[in-house]
Order: structure tokens, then C-alpha cells, then sequence
């Protein structure tokens, strides 16, 4: 008798019960792993954004200023001639270095906003935007207002040049106190202040960054210049146009130092008059003729002591015995600021 086979494979209904459940998997799993692919290129874009946030930081504090719009994201990683430059600050690892810092990982172009309108106001130097999954920027666009707090998917980064000015303005101002102190050993020596920067390099101060230039943290040359004279004491100036590098007039956030020539003057006179007048206190019977010129060189004393710290001219008073110096407004009758005081014609 024949025996009927046991026939392999599934029914029909247990087919249609898997590909129920396959499709039911593939609906729940392929959202879920789109979301995933999202999830990790936002997280990717943002990383990102953290790094050229520092590079733009790092591009400020060398060359005293972000890129313009016209030179873009694509200034950190090619130099577009600016003074200081030390880059590429970002990139290197990832193909093309400029398609690396200026697209997204949804390979969207950032949005580089130099000095952005943002509400709230003034929440940063620059802005960086990517329209995120959507490929659609919703926070705002490049010469318009931002609205930081808005609902959307868009990734942003707000760069601020605040923390990095603190620095240099501290550093600027220990700059110029050591301008202003080696032109005040300047003028001890020469009895006038330098013209340029130059005039102080080397016997007086190191070159700096700019060498003789003397550039300032934003990369802009300290300006050197002299007030005063004419009766009143020579001021001499230097100043930095501060983070805006713009000449402020000393106003704004220039930074200003001014030294007078008053105690160098004072300084180098004293020493003068000390060592003149002991020549003459020793010389007892030396006949003075009131010009002195002719006295000094009776004295044997040196061309040095034809004037004094303020580069005038000394003189002597002949029945006093006491060579004096008119003081730094020049004046010879206003004995008030004569040195010794009180002593004049």
C-alpha cells in the first residue's frame, strides 16, 4: 500500500502572515533608521560648527579681525593676504578643504553673517548658519534680522570676538606703557621724543610683531604724535584704534597713552645742573661773563652741557654764581618752574 508523502514549504496563509509581518518590521525600522541617519548628520553639522567657531576665534587672534563676507569661511584654510595669518585653522581631513569648511553635512553652503542683525541684539560678531534636514533656513537669512528663539530644525553658531578683545586690550595696554616708558628714556637721552617708532628700536625697545612698525593686538601700526610746545610742555602720544581699527580721535575704543616731557626733562637737568654748578662752585675765582656759552667752555666743561633736558638752552646767573635752566615752558622770566626754582635773570 502506498504511503503519501509529507510535502514541504508553507501554505498560503502562513506566507501571507510572514509578509504581514515583514512589512510591519520594514514600517516601523525604516523610519527609525532615517531619524538615526538624521540624528547623526545634525550631530555631525554641529560638531562641525563648534570647529569653525574656535577657527574663526583663532583667524581674529591672529590677524586682529574675522573674514569679510566677500572672503567667507573659505579664509581659514587660504590665506587671503591679511597681516598674521597663521592658518589653515580647520579642514585638511575630509577632501577639498574649501567644500569641507563652507558645506554642511546635508551638503548645504553655510550662511556666513559678518556683524549680524540678531534678535536678540548684538548676540554676536558673526553667524553661522545650516538650514539643517529641511534644507530650509527659517531662523533667518544673510542682511536680515536672525530670531534666535524660533522653532525649527536650522543649526546655528554665534561667534563673539568679546573674550578675545579682553585679552588684547590688556595686552595692548601693557603695550603702551612700555611705548610711552622707553619714550620717556628717549627724551632723557635726546631731549626730544621720537618721531617714529624706529627712532626707538633697538636701544630702547624691542621690535614687536610689526617689527619697527609696532603693530598693535588687531594688527593696525600704534600711531605716534606730539602735542603741547610753545610755552607749555611737549606731550607725547601713542595710540591704538582699539578692536574697531578705526581712528577714533582717541575717542570710541581707541586706546590712548600720553607721557609728558616734563619729568625726563626734569630728570636729565638735574643731573646736568649737579655736575655744572660743582665745576663751577670749584672754580672760585673764574671771572663769569653771563653768556654761557663762553662760561661752560671756561669750565672745560663738555658740549653736552650747552643745554638742558628739554634741549634748551642753560644759562647762568652771574651774581648768584648759580647756572639754571629756564624749565620746560622756556619761559626765563617765570621763574616759578626754573630749575633751581626761583632763579632766573
Amino acid at each position: 500500500m502506498l504511503k503519501k508523502s509529507n510535502r514541504g514549504g508553507f501554505t498560503l496563509i502562513e506566507i501571507i502572515i510572514a509578509v504581514a509581518i515583514v512589512a510591519i518590521l520594514a514600517g516601523t525600522v525604516t523610519p527609525l533608521a532615517f531619524k538615526q541617519m538624521i540624528k547623526a548628520k545634525e550631530e555631525a553639522t554641529l560638531k562641525e560648527l563648534n570647529s569653525l567657531n574656535k577657527a574663526l576665534v583663532e583667524f581674529y587672534e591672529d590677524t586682529g579681525r574675522f573674514p569679510t563676507e566677500g572672503e567667507g569661511l573659505e579664509a581659514l584654510v587660504s590665506d587671503p593676504g591679511v597681516g598674521g595669518w597663521q592658518g589653515p585653522y580647520v579642514g585638511g581631513d575630509r577632501g577639498d578643504p574649501v567644500e569641507e569648511v563652507t558645506t554642511d553635512s546635508f551638503k548645504e553652503t553655510y550662511v556666513y553673517d559678518l556683524d549680524p542683525t540678531t534678535n536678540p541684539a548684538d548676540a554676536a560678531d558673526v553667524l553661522l548658519a545650516s538650514p539643517g534636514a529641511d534644507h530650509n533656513q527659517t531662523f533667518g537669512s544673510l542682511n536680515s534680522t536672525w530670531t534666535l528663539a524660533t522653532d525649527g530644525d536650522d543649526l546655528l553658531t554665534l561667534v563673539s570676538a568679546g573674550p578675545v578683545n579682553r585679552d588684547k586690550l590688556r595686552f595692548c595696554q601693557d603695550e603702551l606703557q612700555a611705548i610711552g616708558s622707553a619714550a620717556s628714556h628717549y627724551f632723557e637721552d635726546n631731549a626730544a621724543f621720537p618721531v617714529t617708532a624706529g627712532d626707538l628700536v633697538d636701544d630702547y625697545l624691542d621690535a614687536g610683531i610689526g617689527g619697527s612698525n609696532f603693530v598693535d593686538p588687531w594688527n593696525t601700526a600704534y600711531v605716534l604724535a606730539q602735542a603741547g610746545g610753545g610755552g607749555s610742555p611737549v606731550i607725547f602720544v601713542t595710540r591704538s584704534f582699539g578692536p574697531d581699527r578705526s581712528n577714533d580721535n582717541g575717542g570710541n575704543d581707541d586706546l590712548t597713552l600720553n607721557v609728558s616731557s616734563v619729568p625726563p626733562g626734569r630728570k636729565a637737568t638735574l643731573w646736568k645742573l649737579e655736575i655744572a654748578q660743582t665745576v663751577l662752585n670749584n672754580n672760585g675765582s673764574l671771572v663769569l661773563t653771563g653768556s654761557w656759552a663762553a662760561d661752560r667752555a671756561a669750565l672745560g666743561l663738555a658740549n653736552a652741557f650747552s643745554a638742558d633736558g628739554w634741549g634748551q638752552t642753560l644759562a647762568v646767573n652771574v651774581s648768584s654764581r648759580t647756572i639754571y635752566s629756564v624749565g620746560p615752558d622756556g619761559n626765563a622770566v617765570l621763574v616759578s618752574d626754573n630749575l633751581p626754582a626761583g632763579v632766573g635773570p
